[in-house]
């Protein structure tokens, strides 16, 4: 019974809630000021999504002046609009593969006067380089390469969208190496670590990675912790999310 309680309860929250931002997004009528660790931003998301949450602030801290940092997973634009806030000088990729939500980052960026210091890769990153089935979820949020991702908690398949995958280390060539790398991939963190084994190994950024637990099958954290010691990381764990730094 309580599970089934939960899930019309986040079928409601996640449908009203995104019907709503979809309608003022599409109309460009309220950029909401958000108070972010990083500083001030405005997003046409109508309540704080993720603004508050713990990985952000640890994040914002680690971060230096004139730092790169590759946002994975970068959803609406709220970690990497934040991160920008927080110096003129830093860079960031936002990688982000749903193509419904790269219209929303796109949005948020332009908004904020980002300029240069936000580069939107509406790619995802993965183990090898490709094109994959993207399931997009009717909870935004959920939507992944993984149907079981895009289902949970009463979700369903929305719409599924090729969608090309690059190797982070192909990325990196292409682009400044980041100092800070953060992952939030619904469950898919080992995919992307492994496809950047040449990019820990040669630059060794700091890793800030959402573990995903809820409503997945299975242990994902056990291939995630095994490409980070590989790596010679030393890993912080967090009820929410991991850090991992190089190794001294």
């Amino acid at each position: 019974m309580l599970d089934r309680i939960r899930t019309w309860l986040e079928r409601r929250r996640y449908g009203t809630s995104d019907r709503v931002a979809g309608w003022n997004y599409d109309r460009r009528l309220l950029a909401v000021p958000r108070t972010t660790p990083g500083g001030r931003i405005r997003t046409y998301e109508l309540y704080n999504r993720h603004g508050r949450q713990a990985m952000l602030r640890a994040l914002c801290a680690r971060c230096g002046p004139d730092d790169v940092v590759y946002d994975v997973g970068a959803s609406v634009g709220v970690y990497a609009l934040a991160v920008a806030a927080g110096s003129p000088d830093r860079r960031v990729v936002a990688y982000e593969p749903a193509p419904p939500t790269v219209e929303r980052l796109q949005a948020n960026c332009e908004r904020n006067d980002c300029g240069d210091r936000v580069t939107i890769r509406p790619v995802g990153l993965g183990a090898t380089d490709g094109t994959r089935r993207f399931y997009v979820s009717t909870y935004p949020e959920l939507s992944s390469f993984d149907r079981e991702s895009a289902t949970r908690w009463g979700a369903s398949v929305a719409a599924t969208e090729p969608v090309p995958v690059r190797r982070l280390d192909d990325e990196t060539r292409d682009r400044p190496a980041p100092d800070v790398l953060k992952i939030d991939v619904e469950g898919a963190g080992a995919a992307v670590l492994r496809g950047a084994r040449e990019t820990l190994r040669t630059h060794r950024p700091a890793v800030f990675l959402e573990v995903h637990r809820e409503g997945l099958p299975g242990d994902r954290t056990a291939a995630i912790r095994e490409e980070l010691a590989a790596a010679d990381y030393v890993i912080d764990e967090d009820d929410r999310f991991w850090r991992a730094d190089p190794r001294a």
